[in-house]
């Protein structure tokens, strides 16, 4: 009999027990709501400039987030940085081989292209015809070629460490010998070496009748320019 009292009064003592540490067990099977995380210095999020996250850090297929919303993700690429401008967003990142390469978000309304050119830049075509052009610099920097333009294009590359552009700075309506009205465009030239943002200007303005202008490499310091005229000039890069 002393014995059946004394298991029942271990059994009330140890009772209380359970529940208090049953209470304290997470609800296994309640539904679990991914959240993004607080930024902590160790944290696998990188916070970025007005607002933009990228999660997790150097990952295949992490996200693009604003203010905690994901707006870009892209199978097998990895965004490590962003330019906004004011069409949306430029982005680059790594694929599985670890190449670079660029992208472009939208902004609402907006509608753009981005194509890839010789030498790692890119064109990215807007709507009313607005055209850049970008590189990616070594340390990770996303660089407008020609940020006080809208109509930078024609870019050629030399193979090497060079690229030449041009942009239009005007253009007026004239007539052909043969008394056809034409259209004739004003070009600026401009180059750069890859990986340097100090873009120079050349001092001479050419002419054409589209919006192409006729540029090529023929050595890989020296550049030939076609005028809409005929005339060829050889320019020399250093």
């Amino acid at each position: 009999m002393k014995r059946i009292v004394f298991l029942l009064c271990l059994f009330c003592w140890t009772l209380p027990l359970a529940w208090a540490q049953d209470e304290n067990l997470p609800a296994a099977q309640e539904p679990q709501t991914l959240e993004l995380p607080v930024a902590e210095a160790k944290s696998p999020i990188l916070e970025l400039k007005e607002g933009y996250q990228i999660y997790p850090v150097d990952r295949l297929g992490n996200s693009l987030y604003h203010n905690k919303e994901r707006i870009f993700s892209r199978q097998g690429f990895s965004i490590r940085g962003i330019l906004p401008i004011k069409q949306g967003l430029m982005v680059w990142g790594q694929d599985a081989e670890e190449a670079k390469k660029m992208d472009f978000v939208e902004a609402e309304g907006q509608d753009g292209t981005l194509t890839a050119l010789e030498g790692g830049c890119y064109k990215l075509q807007l709507k009313g015809g607005i055209t850049r052009l970008y590189q990616l610099l070594p340390n990770g920097v996303i660089s407008d070629l020609l940020p006080t333009s809208n109509t930078a294009g024609n870019l050629v590359y030399n193979g090497k460490d060079l690229v030449a552009f041009s942009h239009i700075t005007g253009g007026q309506q004239i007539q052909s010998p043969e008394g056809k009205t034409l259209y004739q465009y004003s070009f600026k030239l401009h180059w750069v070496k890859l990986g340097k943002e100090d873009v120079v200007q050349l001092p001479k303005t050419y002419t054409g009748y589209s919006t192409e202008l006729n540029l090529h490499w023929i050595k890989e310091n020296q550049l030939q320019v076609t005028n809409g005229d005929g005339q060829v000039d050889r320019l020399t890069l250093r």
